[in-house]
């Protein structure tokens, strides 16, 4: 693939900074695929655009936005970075220009729109939004008043009578909100449910700890540790034995009286 040239232009775009690496690598990836399937999407009639061998570096950089290789958003925070005045900027704005005539040509091409329309919409191409679609053109049309509601309504009745089964489904999808992408934002009762579940699970699982502690019984008191004292014990066994031995004394005991309260009396 070294002798394609499309390299070419693709390889400045990524020196100008229009793009970066990773959407280099991943439109060589894109065109390596289309070349290996091209015959099984001719044989299904499967229509693919295809980047043009002659492509310059604005239909390069157009046919990357059509094909959402370089992301929409990143490409209006890289363009509104550049200078006015910035060939950079020219040439990324001429490629959305391109890629915007595409979307309204393909309108005319399914009869969708005639000459006359085609004409004037090509001459306030936006310059500030991406319409790299049909639908997306029709609708930025409505919304910015160039096509009239009455004149989409008379279009409707026609392409729905005699269109093609393309133009049906362009028309109708128009004239519906665009899709959103994404989580829903949550509704506000929806998070107060959610907050007072929350707050019930924490009442009763508190709860539930207090009421098993409540039901534990308390630990027996456990028993001073005993200390035992051999050296009395000795004594008593020596006094016991010595009372034994013929001819010895009596053991003499001496008794102190400690005056204090009396002990209580046991009932």
């Amino acid at each position: 693939m070294s002798s394609d040239p499309r390299l070419k232009p693709l390889g400045e775009l990524q020196h100008l900074g229009l793009i970066n690496s990773d959407e280099y690598d991943d439109t060589l990836a894109e065109l390596q695929i289309i070349e290996l399937q091209r015959a099984h999407n001719a044989a299904e009639d499967i229509d693919v655009p295809e980047l043009a061998m002659t492509a310059d570096q604005v239909k390069t950089l157009a046919w990357l936005l059509s094909t959402e290789l370089v992301p929409e958003n990143r490409f209006f925070q890289m363009l509104h970075k550049l200078p006015v005045g910035d060939q950079r900027r020219q040439l990324a704005t001429a490629a959305l220009q391109q890629v915007n005539r595409e979307a309204v040509d393909t309108l005319y091409d399914e009869n969708v729109i005639n000459q006359w329309q085609r004409d004037a919409f090509h001459d306030c191409l936006p310059d500030d939004c991406l319409t790299a679609s049909p639908v997306a053109a029709l609708r930025h049309m409505l919304k910015q008043g160039t096509l009239s509601q009455q004149d989409y309504q008379t279009m409707q009745t026609r392409v729905r009578s005699h269109g093609s089964a393309l133009a049906r489904v362009i028309v109708d999808a128009a004239g519906k909100p665009p899709t959103r992408y994404g989580r829903r934002a949550a509704r506000p009762l929806h998070v107060m449910l959610v907050a007072a579940t929350l707050v019930m699970l924490m009442v009763v699982a508190v709860a539930v700890q207090l009421w098993f502690k409540r039901e534990q019984p308390a630990p027996a008191t456990q028993p001073a540790d005993t200390v035992e004292r051999t050296d009395l014990q000795q004594r008593a066994a020596d006094v016991v034995e010595g009372a034994r031995q013929p001819g010895a004394d009596a053991p003499q005991f001496e008794v102190q009286v400690i005056q204090g309260k009396a002990p209580p009396t046991r009932p």
